[in-house]
């Protein structure tokens, strides 16, 4: 489902507060930065929008936009300001800004970070809310340094939350913004697959600072899930059999250190190769004499290679069809000899009924020669007399 973001930015005095590297805000603005590149890779029709809650009003530096590159820019323009937060008043803006939005499908949401104690009283908090609520936006609120904003922010949270969509996340001081935020349910909404989340978190990378390398180990843990995957299945359907490596879920990965990952992929590899080696020489045991190939197992397909698998199906294939057309020529070969039989068959009809009609002719004609020679001189008298 697309999703239409708008990014509320605390970009007030105590925002220079040196709690997180080099300080909140350039921390905030980071991940802000982050956030927008992840939303626009999420889906094709998400938009991206940003202002900020410090100075004397909300300032809004972009509106809702598909253009990662000039969010980013314009962020690295913003600039610290103001000692009030004007957190309500960013808010409704927010909700403005996503009323007006050019995918009418589009889901609303709003992330707020904020590091200022706030100015608004709880009954504030309630209407805003109530009236959040009423326009059914998604909030996701990140609470940076004061302890003081976290209960309210949360009860905040509870009240906007209809549908479970909206989040709230308390950054202690001291504490990595990146790191809290990677694994909050804010960016792992997106990430179910294990793409940027498990990559980001699990090595520390920023996708936006190192691009290529975030692809190269998102597509290293795709493939480390499949093969995983593969190995369970196969697991389950061959058994458990003695020296067997049962693969580690992602949890217990995670735990393990650098080394204790490699010799387990080490021998996860080992195992494999094993595998494939047996089931490659089972195949080639089940193979008749005749030169007929036999049909391999659904476990020994899958521990073959992309390029031994198309040659198997292509010798199948060739077998088939040379079986095919041998029973054809069977068949043809049949055929015509039961049809020179028919033929045969007729033809000697044909001439006995011939040899039969000869006979009776000829017996006709003898008959008619030994008739009485009385008759022949009755009809000579007869003529006389006229």
């Amino acid at each position: 489902m697309p999703e239409a973001c708008f990014l509320c930015l605390d970009s007030s005095e105590f925002m220079r507060n040196g709690d997180q590297s080099p300080n909140r805000f350039i921390a905030v603005r980071e991940a802000a930065n982050l956030l927008a590149a992840a939303k626009m890779e999420a889906n094709a029709e998400n938009t991206v929008g940003f202002l900020t809650l410090g100075g004397n009003a909300c300032t809004v530096y972009e509106t809702l936009t598909r253009d990662v590159d000039r969010v980013m820019t314009t962020l690295t323009k913003t600039s610290i300001g103001g000692r009030q937060c004007h957190f309500s008043k960013g808010l409704l803006v927010a909700c403005l800004a996503l009323g007006h939005r050019t995918n009418p499908r589009a889901e609303k949401r709003i992330i707020a970070f904020v590091g200022t104690p706030l100015s608004e009283e709880d009954i504030e908090l309630e209407k805003l809310a109530g009236r959040i609520r009423k326009e059914n936006v998604a909030v996701d609120i990140v609470s940076v340094g004061v302890e003081k904003n976290a209960p309210r922010l949360e009860k905040f949270i509870d009240r906007v939350n209809s549908n479970g969509k909206s989040h709230f996340l308390r950054v202690p001081a001291k504490t990595s913004l990146i790191d809290c935020l990677m694994s909050s349910p804010i960016m792992m909404e997106f990430n179910d697959v294990g793409g940027m989340e498990g990559a980001s978190q699990g090595f520390n990378i920023d996708p936006t600072a190192d691009p290529e390398l975030e692809m190269v180990l998102r597509m290293s843990l795709e493939e480390e899930n499949q093969r995983r995957m593969a190995a369970a299945s196969n697991q389950t359907s061959e058994g458990n059999a003695p020296g067997n490596i049962a693969p580690l879920s992602e949890g217990a990965l995670r735990n393990l250190s650098e080394e204790e990952q490699l010799e387990h992929a080490l021998r996860m590899s080992l195992e494999e190769n094993r595998k494939t080696t047996a089931a490659a020489s089972n195949g080639a045991s089940e193979a008749n004499v005749t030169g007929n190939i036999a049909p391999l197992s659904e476990g020994a397909l899958r521990n073959l290679s992309e390029e031994e698998q198309l040659e198997h199906a292509l010798r199948m294939s060739l077998e088939a069809c040379a079986a095919q057309n041998a029973g054809q020529l069977e068949n043809t070969e049949t055929s015509l000899s039961a049809g020179d039989n028919f033929e045969r068959e007729l033809q000697m009809q044909l001439e006995r009924l011939t040899n039969e009609q000869e006979h009776a002719q000829n017996e006709e004609e003898e008959q008619n020669q030994t008739q009485d020679p009385q008759n022949d001189v009755d009809k000579t008298d007869a003529e006389y007399r006229k």
